[in-house]
């Protein structure tokens, strides 16, 4: 009777044995600012060992070891860090330091958002990989929830014409294959520069003068963005300009495809809307 019951006990056993995260033995670096938040969105913070240089969300990063940036990787420490598993992001890593991390025998998973719901996916494979599956699926599952929500809430909204400015010099925006235009589009805005082809193009003063936005939208660092809103006033002929409606935004929060930028979206709609408020009555 007993060894038949055995095979029972032995898979009791396995299931209550904790994972190598919940062991804490699981090791994670990451290579960028939003993978960092999506570690611990997938609720596997606590096995993070090494970070970028950029990372600084949530506070408690801030004291992990840096082990570089986009532009030099420090693979010695890395190395001695001993990552079960390494995330980069597609858009930055360089393909030769890519190579070399895989070289180096090391776990890699390869970040390539493209759409918003990609946010929510990823998350999900990052709670795969750590062993924290049930945490980052809830999260995930709260994340597409919410998109929806938005989706039907804005959908038949008049739309609100947009220019996102990520920087001043050279004045940066992006296209309509971001993330944050297809958030925008959530909230029933038209990015104005949608149809150019780079991710984040660089373009003139005169084109967004051509385009004549409704409003305005200024990522960049926020001490930056009353002198940028000064730049904007000397163009009294803009709508943005004429209506007040030159906005101020975080970008740490919608220029990364992070838990954060979904959560913030409905406050972003909120500001559209306010926008779309003011052109109907005129």
């Amino acid at each position: 009777m007993l060894l038949s019951r055995l095979p029972i006990l032995l898979f009791c056993l396995l299931l209550s044995l904790p994972t190598l995260s919940q062991a804490g033995n699981f090791r994670i670096i990451s290579l960028s600012p939003h993978l960092t938040e999506m570690v611990f969105s997938a609720g596997a913070g606590k096995d993070l060992v090494g970070v970028d240089r950029y990372s600084n969300y949530p506070a408690s990063t801030t004291k992990l070891p840096k082990v570089g940036d986009a532009f030099h990787l420090n693979f010695e420490q890395i190395v001695a860090l001993k990552p079960d598993l390494i995330l980069v992001w597609q858009a930055s890593i360089k393909p030769q330091d890519l190579q070399r991390l895989q070289d180096l025998g090391l776990r890699v998973f390869v970040s390539n958002i493209q759409t918003l719901n990609d946010i929510p996916n990823e998350i999900e494979e990052i709670g795969r990989r750590a062993g924290t599956q049930r945490h980052a699926f809830s999260t995930a599952e709260e994340l597409k929830h919410r998109l929806t929500f938005l989706r039907l809430q804005y959908a038949s909204k008049a739309p609100v014409s947009v220019f996102y400015e990520v920087w001043n010099q050279p004045l940066t925006t992006i296209n309509g294959q971001q993330f944050i235009s297809q958030g925008l589009s959530l909230c029933g805005a038209q990015n104005v520069f949608a149809d150019l082809t780079p991710l984040a193009p660089q373009i003139s003063r005169e084109s967004v003068l051509m385009k004549n936005p409704q409003v305005i939208l200024m990522g960049g660092a926020k001490d930056k963005q009353t002198s940028w809103r000064r730049n904007w006033q000397a163009f009294p002929m803009l709508q943005a300009v004429q209506n007040r409606q030159i906005i101020g935004v975080n970008s740490d929060l919608y220029q990364r495809p992070t838990q954060r930028f979904i959560e913030a979206l409905p406050a972003l709609c909120h500001q559209i809307e306010a926008a779309r408020k003011v052109y109907s009555k005129k």
